[in-house]
C-alpha cells in the first residue's frame, strides 16, 4: 500500500481504523517504519562481559546484541547463514560461540563463520567462510546505556534521531553518577492488539487514567502524594505538561518531582532517597529538570516502540507480530546509586503494577485489544477515530524544547505519534523524512555527543 492519504487528519485528529487491521500497512509499517528507525535493543548493564549476549527484535527480524572482545556491542540477525536455522534460543547468556543446531555451522561472537562440519570431505576446502558472515544490523549505538540498532545505513545518527528528546531523557538517564540499570527478568507478555494503541495510549494518554485504572490506583496509591485521584475530573490538568514536535519522540509529565512514586504502597524510602539526592540532581541538570522532572511521573516515549515511566519505573518495547498482536516486554528501570532496598521495592512494584500480572496492563490489555478488534469489521473500519483533544492549544516555552501543551490530559502527543507514523509511511527514504525539533534548545543546552556502541 503506497497510497496512505486521508488515513491521518492532522487538521481534525481523525484516524482511519484501517490502520489497525489492514495486512497491507503493517508489511509496509515493517519496511519503511520497523526496518528504517532507531530501535531499542538492550541496555548495556544486560550485556556488560565480552561473550554476553541478549537476543532480541527488530520487528519481526529476530537479533543478537553481543557485546565484543574489545567491549563494544555487535548485533547480528540470529539466522545461519546456511539454511536460515534460529542460532540461539535463548533470552541472554554467554558464549564463545554460536553453534547452529541443524548442521553445526558455528559462528564466533564477531559473527564470523569459525567452523563447518566436514569442511574438507564434502567442501573440498573450497567454502569461502567470508561470504558467509552472520548478517550485521548497519548500524549499533547507545545513548546513556541504551543500545539502539538500525538497519538503514542512510539513517541520520542515533544522536540525531533522538534530538532534542536527550534534553528531557537525561532528566532520567543521567541524573545520577553511574547512569541507570534494567532489573529483574525479560517480562514477556502477548496480547492482541496493533502495536500503534500501546505507544499512543502510553505516550500521551492521561485522559483514561482516573477512569480505566480507578480500582487500580485506590488498591496501590499512597494518599500523601498525587493530585491522580480516582475518577475524570479529579485529575490535575494544570500541574503538567506533554511535549512532542521532537522527530517522533515525546514526553508526558508532572512537574512535581515527587508524583513518579504516588503509586506505591509505601513510598517513604523513594522519598527520602529523593530528598537526599536533590541537590545532587540539581547540580547535574539544572533547577528546572533537578526540580521538577527528577522523581515525578514522567512518561518517555522513543518512536516508534519503546516507551518507559520513570517513577513507576518500568521500561517497555512492544514488538509487532502482525496487525493485530504483539510481543510486550516490560523490565524494571533504576539509578545504579539506589540503594538496593529501593531497587528491590522498584521491581515488587512493576510486578504488582505492569506487566503479565500487573494491575494496569490488565486494564490496558483489554480496553487495546477490543479496539483494536472494533477495527475489523467492514462497515466498522469506514470510522474514523479521532485525538482531537486541545487541538490547537500547544506552543513554546521558554527555555524548554519541544511543541508544549499544558497538563497530562491532552491528545496532544498522540497527534504528533500518528504525524509521524504517517511521515516514515509515506516517505520512499531518509532524504524525504522531515527531521524537526520545534523550539529547539539553544547552543548552551547541547547534549554530549553519543557513543558509538
Amino acid at each position: 500500500m503506497n497510497k496512505l492519504e486521508g488515513l491521518v487528519d492532522l487538521k481534525t485528529g481523525a484516524q482511519r481504523r484501517l490502520i489497525y487491521s489492514d495486512q497491507a500497512i503493517y508489511e509496509q509499517e515493517l519496511e519503511r517504519v520497523f526496518g528504517r528507525c532507531w530501535l531499542f535493543l538492550a541496555h548495556e548493564s544486560q550485556i556488560p562481559n565480552p561473550g554476553d549476549f541478549f537476543r532480541t527484535y527488530m520487528g519481526e527480524d529476530d537479533v543478537l546484541v553481543i557485546r565484543q572482545e574489545d567491549k563494544s556491542i555487535k548485533a547480528f540477525i540470529n539466522s545461519c547463514t546456511h539454511r536460515g536455522n534460529r542460532l540461539i534460543r535463548a533470552d541472554r547468556g554467554n558464549a564463545r560461540a554460536f553453534a547452529c543446531n541443524y548442521h553445526g555451522w558455528a559462528f564466533g561472537i564477531d559473527g564470523s563463520l569459525a567452523t563447518v562440519p566436514l569442511e574438507r570431505e564434502v567442501y573440498f576446502n573450497e567454502i569461502d567462510k567470508d561470504q558467509f558472515h552472520l548478517v550485521p544490523v548497519d548500524n549499533v549505538a547507545s545513548y546513556r546505556g541504551l543500545i539502539f540498532g538500525c538497519f538503514d545505513k542512510d539513517a541520520p545518527s542515533l544522536e540525531e534521531y533522538l534530538g532534542d528528546s536527550r534534553w528531557y531523557l537525561d532528566a532520567v538517564l543521567d541524573a545520577m553518577p553511574g547512569g541507570t540499570e534494567l532489573i529483574g527478568a525479560t517480562q514477556k507478555v502477548v496480547l492482541h492488539t496493533n502495536w500503534k494503541l500501546p505507544v499512543e495510549n502510553v505516550c500521551g494518554d492521561g485522559y483514561h487514567l482516573g477512569w480505566s485504572h480507578a480500582g487500580a490506583m485506590k488498591a496501590v496509591q499512597s494518599g500523601d502524594l498525587s493530585g491522580f485521584t480516582v475518577g475524570n475530573s479529579s485529575v490535575d490538568l494544570e500541574g503538567g505538561m506533554s511535549v512532542a514536535g521532537l522527530n517522533g519522540n515525546s514526553v508526558l509529565a508532572a512537574l512535581d518531582g515527587r508524583s513518579g512514586y504516588a503509586f506505591y504502597p509505601d513510598p517513604t524510602l523513594a522519598l527520602k532517597y529523593l530528598e537526599e539526592n536533590r541537590a545532587k540532581a540539581v547540580a547535574r541538570l539544572g533547577k528546572f529538570r533537578g526540580e521538577k522532572l527528577w522523581g515525578s511521573q514522567i512518561n518517555f516515549t522513543v518512536f516508534p516502540s519503546l516507551q518507559f515511566l520513570p517513577g513507576l519505573n518500568w521500561f517497555r518495547v512492544y514488538h509487532p507480530k502482525g496487525p493485530g498482536q504483539i510481543e510486550m516486554w516490560t523490565w524494571a528501570i533504576v539509578e545504579k546509586a539506589m540503594p538496593d532496598e529501593l531497587k528491590q521495592q522498584i521491581l515488587d512494584n512493576v510486578l504488582l503494577t505492569f506487566g503479565p500480572a500487573g494491575l494496569f496492563d490488565n486494564d490496558d490489555g483489554d480496553n487495546l485489544a477490543s479496539c483494536t478488534v472494533q477495527s475489523r469489521g467492514w462497515r466498522t473500519r469506514q470510522m474514523p477515530v479521532y485525538t482531537n483533544m486541545a487541538l490547537g492549544r500547544s506552543g513554546q516555552r521558554v527555555g524548554l524544547p519541544g511543541d508544549i501543551a499544558s497538563g497530562i490530559v491532552s491528545e496532544h502527543n498522540q497527534r504528533y505519534f500518528y504525524r509521524r507514523w504517517q511521515e516514515h509511511m509515506q516517505a520512499k527514504d531518509w532524504s524525504e523524512v522531515p527531521q524537526y525539533n520545534i523550539n529547539p534548545l539553544e547552543a548552551e543546552h547541547e547534549q554530549r555527543p553519543v557513543q558509538a556502541a
